[in-house]
């Protein structure tokens, strides 16, 4: 089989951060998406085992499965205080999608329900809050190059955007398009993985679009990213094993792991801690390598903690 040529991929200069192991997973545990509870636990979605683990801040940093799912976990959002969203759904499966709302509580009981079923989605991927006033939120599908809004207090999913800048431009299957989505200081933005490109796109006070989609990077592979105070990025580049910091003014820098990094091996997401004791760290989520293993061997997944320096951004 052949395959369009994929863009090159650039990381800039290396610029390492101190990085430490907070948790490991077996091997082949594809550790997909994560989030950060207000009073510090961390929440990740392991796709192929369909569960939502969270895992203490705190050393000896203990793991414990919240939920099993009946299907394979995507991305992850809160809408509401300690109210989560996941997708779900079987990729290239039409039909199969449904997003599944998760109200966790330190005084309540853990509560899961189905949301409600996107029907039209092939690959719904990363998400990303809307309005948390109306309880909106989107999901990137990195298959039809669109976006869905989903409107938590309706219980309803409609397309809310697409366009030709957010689709694949190869033919490797494996490979998405438009991927991970982050709204910050009036703009949506994007990552397009298989295009290697960084847009956005305006987003005006009543949350609907403002202006045409432009690209703020290109040649820079991106799962996902998470964004700082000041505006910088810090994206997860999957099969390049890596993370990269890309400042305002476009400058990008290397500052974890590398192709040949076992440790770092296939970044997959990233979140700021929300808690005094670790609002300058950034966890970043891998599953191994298993897309394309250091040395040829796939090894465990982690949970990672980078120290930045910085403090996150809100993200709406």
């Amino acid at each position: 089989m052949s395959f369009t040529a994929a863009p090159a991929h650039d990381e800039g200069v290396e610029a390492l951060c101190p990085l430490t192991t907070v948790h490991s997973f077996p091997t082949n545990t594809f550790v997909e998406n994560i989030a950060v509870r207000r009073s510090g636990e961390i929440l990740v979605t392991v796709h192929n085992t369909s569960e939502l683990i969270e895992i203490s801040p705190e050393p000896p940093y203990p793991a414990k499965v919240v939920h099993h799912f009946p299907a394979n976990l995507f991305g992850i959002v809160e809408v509401g205080d300690d109210v989560f969203y996941i997708s779900t759904g079987t990729i290239g499966a039409t039909g199969s999608f449904a997003i599944y709302k998760v109200a966790l509580s330190h005084s309540s009981p853990l509560l899961v329900s189905k949301l409600v079923d996107v029907p039209e989605a092939v690959f719904p991927n990363g998400s990303a809050v809307l309005d948390p006033s109306r309880g909106l939120f989107l999901v990137a599908d990195s298959l039809l190059g669109a976006l869905f809004a989903i409107d938590t207090k309706a219980a309803t999913a409609s397309k809310w955007l697409q366009h030709d800048a957010l689709t694949k431009v190869t033919d490797d299957p494996y490979t998405p398009g438009v991927n991970g989505i982050k709204l910050h200081s009036g703009h949506l933005y994007l990552s397009n993985t298989d295009a290697k490109t960084f847009l956005r796109v305006g987003v005006s006070s009543d949350r609907t679009l403002a202006g045409e989609i432009e690209t703020v990077l290109e040649r820079c592979s991106i799962d996902d990213f998470a964004i700082d105070a000041q505006g910088d990025v810090y994206a997860t580049s999957h099969v390049f094993n890596s993370v990269v910091k890309i400042t305002s003014d476009g400058t990008r820098s290397r500052i974890a792991g590398g192709p040949q990094d076992a440790i770092v091996a296939g970044t997959t997401a990233a979140a700021f801690g929300r808690t005094e004791r670790d609002a300058t760290t950034l966890y970043v989520t891998t599953n191994g390598g298993m897309s394309n293993p250091v040395g040829g061997e796939v090894g465990q997944a982690r949970l990672l903690a980078l120290q930045v320096g910085l403090k996150g951004a809100e993200e709406a």
